[in-house]
């Protein structure tokens, strides 16, 4: 991992902000979360029901909305009702998020007298019997600039413990399945087959260049850590979900002849350590763990996005761990096993170096200095 040179489009907007806090929202009354970009402020509510944020920085709007299914019975209607109510001009689509009905909506719409754009979506809040109406929007001179930090904040709304690990409902509408293909792994000298939707690699590039675009306004910031972390927390979540199979199959045939709790997290290590290290030619300079998966190479933050993504899928705590000052990533695993281990949250995690011939415990002695090391936990409950 390189020390990534951010070359902004969005007409010079750096965000210079305050240290605040960077958590997940979430609201115990509906039961959804948001894990919104760094720098947005509340600027109203009403109750527990309807929330207005504003961007301390970006001429970036959020507004979040729930509704009893008592008032509107679908999300179709609910976003009707919205649109209608702002005096709004509005295109929407109804997809499947969730295993719910969703709408996906792109709107324009006049505040104030000047004209707003943007996206939404209403989802439904299972837990809840509710509908969450979601809209980001910005000034339409500035929404071809800042068109992907609008839909990321689309994409960071959760509705229950299942949707912190699957693609977002923006990303879920413009990359639908398209069917399964088989590929072949070879681990611990083991032939594996494993199944990857048609249209994976696609939308992973696709959320990875989108949140790195999001990520590089933040380059002079003091929230850049906050701003990392959550680059890498929202690559999980699309990929987490796409890869549940090929773990599942992987998993079934490892455990077969590797036995105990540390079997397949090593086997998993020394395969993607004997993978061709080879830089992407994007922005990003991240792989796409479903590429890899389909031979393409890789470097340390993907590899390391790689092997924690399955272990989770695997039933294992993980992490990942990444360093401005060595410009380099590691993997984490909650292992009972000796070795380097760095504490976040609640649980201590075993260090896994994926680019040298290793045991995960053992990292490069110049790097084992654990301040320099920011970690990006995948542990939501």
């Amino acid at each position: 991992m390189h020390e990534k040179k951010c070359f902004l489009i969005v007409l010079t907007i750096l965000i210079v902000l305050s240290p605040a806090a960077a958590d997940l929202m979430h609201s115990p009354t509906w039961g959804y979360g948001l894990d919104l970009p760094e720098g947005f402020e509340l600027l109203d509510k009403n109750g527990n029901d309807a929330y207005m944020f504003e961007h301390s920085e970006l001429p970036v709007s959020v507004i979040v909305r729930a509704y009893p299914t008592s008032r509107y019975a679908t999300s179709a209607k609910a976003m009707e009702n919205v649109m209608k109510s702002l005096g709004a001009e509005y295109d929407t689509s109804d997809i499947t998020w969730r295993n719910n009905p969703c709408t996906i909506a792109s709107f324009s719409m006049v505040l104030n007298g000047a004209v707003e754009t943007g996206w939404g979506t209403a989802v439904s809040l299972p837990e809840k019997n509710g509908i969450l109406v979601l809209l980001s929007y910005t000034p339409d001179e500035y929404f071809d600039q800042l068109m992907l930090f609008v839909i990321s904040c689309i994409d960071s709304v959760y509705t229950d413990r299942g949707s912190y690990y699957c693609a977002g409902p923006l990303t879920t509408f413009a990359y639908p399945e398209e069917g399964l293909e088989k590929h072949t792994v070879t681990i611990a000298g083991v032939d594996i087959a494993v199944q990857l939707d048609k249209s994976a690699v696609e939308a992973d590039e696709f959320v990875i260049e989108r949140e790195y675009d999001v990520l590089c306004m933040y380059q002079q910031s003091e929230l850049w850590q906050e701003a990392w972390q959550r680059y890498y927390r929202q690559i999980f979540r699309n990929e987490c979900a796409r890869l549940e199979k090929a773990a599942f199959s992987i998993q079934n045939k490892l455990q077969r002849t590797l036995k105990g709790t540390e079997g397949i997290p090593q086997a998993l290590l020394s395969w993607v350590q004997e993978m061709p290290y080879e830089r992407q030619q994007s922005d990003s300079d991240f792989a796409p763990v479903t590429a890899i998966l389909c031979g393409e190479g890789s470097d340390c933050d993907s590899r390391s996005m790689l092997v924690a993504i399955l272990l989770y899928q695997m039933g294992y705590k993980t992490s990942i761990f990444v360093s401005a000052e060595y410009a380099h990533a590691l993997t984490g695993v909650v292992l009972d096993k000796p070795g380097a281990k760095i504490k976040l949250g609640d649980n201590t995690f075993l260090l896994g170096e994926t680019t040298a011939k290793v045991d995960f415990g053992l990292v490069p002695k110049d790097m084992n200095n654990t301040d320099k090391w920011l970690g990006v936990d995948f542990n939501f409950f």
